[in-house]
């Protein structure tokens, strides 16, 4: 039974290896890359007012290009009027996952998973009027061996890059909580964004935010964080760095214009 299953994993690993390959930029368009080139994401937009006036600021204001909506989440709506009148500002799926789904006990049922994959993408389509221009999810759950490909052939179907799985090198190292429910400050300051950016070598990066302002809700987990992670996306020390370093920033739809060179 457990060579059955490392038998299984490594097809997977296989299959998941050759999708991947189909969303990489080609030789051309990577020869283009002699500099660095970031896109700076915010997650879980439509969360709530505050999390997307935090979004909205950081975008406006400061360094953010990019954002990933949560469809199912109470301000969704008024989130895409936002979007609207920020045509700069790219947009893509934060697909997440009820912890009721089979699939978190029994990586088998994989039907479950597929049907809440599509409706959420169906439902970002008729919010949005268009396809995702990238597509991650929360908790980085579309990186499980057993449902990765599903997120792969969603990425095919939508031509959206897949976190993780594209030549974009994701950045998750600043955020305030590198272990669960333990806060750190000095990851979201200034001086950790600086020395972030200052690190990265020729390509196209990823790095991933969550600004916000401080919400009222009782679950809210990643509050002040969120506060800071803002204070330090709209510094003007951060964005000095940016000019001084040459770093471009860009967001989805100007990555998928490159690899169509």
């Amino acid at each position: 039974m457990a060579a059955s299953r490392m038998t299984r994993r490594r097809l997977l690993q296989s299959s998941l290896g050759a999708m991947a390959a189909k969303l990489v930029v080609p030789v051309a368009a990577r020869a283009a890359l002699r500099d660095r080139v970031v896109i700076v994401n915010a997650d879980d937009l439509g969360l709530s007012a505050e999390i997307d006036r935090g979004i909205f600021e950081a975008h406006d204001g400061g360094i953010v290009t990019s954002a990933s909506l949560l469809v199912d989440a109470p301000d969704a709506e008024a989130a895409i009027q936002e979007i609207r009148k920020r045509p700069r500002l790219g947009l893509g799926i934060h697909v997440a996952f009820d912890s009721r789904l089979k699939w978190l006990i029994d990586p088998q049922d994989l039907d479950m998973v597929q049907r809440e994959l599509d409706r959420q993408l169906e439902a970002f389509m008729r919010l949005t009027g268009g396809p995702p221009d990238h597509i991650d999810s929360h908790h980085h759950v579309h990186r499980r061996f057993n449902i990765a490909h599903l997120f792969l052939k969603a990425g095919e179907r939508y031509h959206a890059p897949v976190r993780g799985f594209s030549e974009v090198v994701y950045i998750g190292k600043f955020y305030g909580q590198p272990e669960l429910g333990k806060t750190d400050m000095s990851k979201v300051s200034v001086e950790a964004l600086v020395a972030l950016l200052r690190s990265l070598k020729p390509g196209i990066y990823e790095v991933s935010c969550h600004p916000g302002h401080l919400e009222t809700r009782p679950d809210a987990l990643y509050n002040e964080e969120r506060v800071a992670e803002l204070s330090a996306l709209t510094d003007q020390r951060v964005k000095t760095v940016m000019t001084e370093e040459g770093i471009q920033l860009v967001n989805y739809r100007d990555y998928a214009r490159l690899r169509s060179r």
